[in-house]
């Protein structure tokens, strides 16, 4: 289950980036990852909060979302590769809502 619905990521969090549909399926692979740190007690707007970060994160770097030109006559797409690695975009986003220093991820 995730730790924020999509009425929490747009009206409290304020995030425009994720539609309504894809947005569970991006909450939940979140609450997922929130779930594999072992961080100390906090408070469900900060667990939250840091639901709807990362799911942002991971929305963002879907190969989908990474497009770096178009092209209209004879259809084409490139997309640019990640530029930093995303273990350490996510950890970073969960940390400033989780309070990862005190068990020593950080």
């Amino acid at each position: 289950m995730a730790y924020a619905d999509y009425t929490f990521y747009t009206a409290d969090f304020h995030g425009n980036k994720i539609s309504e549909t894809d947005y569970p399926y991006f909450a939940e692979r979140s609450s997922e990852y929130l779930d594999s740190l072992n961080f100390a007690e906090t408070d469900e707007i900060s667990l939250a909060k840091a639901c709807c970060a990362c799911a942002d994160i991971m929305y963002s770097v879907q190969p989908e979302n990474q497009i770096s030109s178009e092209k209209v006559g004879d259809y084409s797409v490139n997309y640019s590769a990640a530029q930093t690695d995303v273990a350490d975009v996510l950890l970073k986003t969960a940390s400033r809502y989780l309070n990862l220093r005190s068990v020593g991820w950080i």
